[in-house]
């Protein structure tokens, strides 16, 4: 697993608020980026040695001011839900009712032509299982694991966390 993706499911994506905690956690960033600029500074001068130390703190410190301000900038607007062709799978969905694998969406997207012309299976299925995953990080849906099987279900409101 790597760092970000940690940091990304165990500080962001589980926060009751992730859009805060994003942003808090690349203003925690750039003060580190400052400090460690400060420590480069802090070190004793010796040009001979190495003359790029000043270098390597100013870089850090613009890096650190553009984390800042991507961080501190307004958000976009939020669109009012799934559009296009997730926005036809949640439909369905949501009359079909069930439990929804990756092949049963691949499936809706070739039985309604949504799928791109040409299209090889293995390639709807990709589409259709990263459509079913984004909307259940959207909460639209929940995701249910069996062994050596995964599908999701339409989230109702007993399946609200408290």
């Amino acid at each position: 697993m790597s760092a970000d993706y940690f940091v990304f499911r165990t500080l962001i994506a589980d926060h009751p608020d992730p859009a805060t905690a994003s942003r808090a956690l690349a203003m925690a960033e750039a003060a580190v980026l400052r400090r460690a600029a400060d420590a480069i500074n802090a070190l004793p001068q010796d040009y001979e040695c190495d003359p790029g130390w000043g270098d390597a703190a100013e870089r850090l410190r613009r890096t650190a001011d553009g984390i800042e301000e991507k961080a501190t900038a307004p958000a976009a607007p939020a669109t009012p839900g799934p559009t296009g062709r997730v926005a036809q799978l949640l439909d369905a969905i949501r009359t079909g009712r069930g439990r929804w694998t990756t092949v049963r969406a691949a499936q809706f997207y070739r039985d309604n032509g949504i799928e791109p012309p040409g299209a090889q299976w293995s390639r709807t299925r990709t589409v259709a299982r990263g459509d079913l995953r984004d909307l259940a990080v959207w909460g639209h849906l929940t995701r249910h694991e069996e062994p050596g099987r995964q599908y999701y279900t339409l989230k109702t409101r007993k399946d609200v966390r408290p």
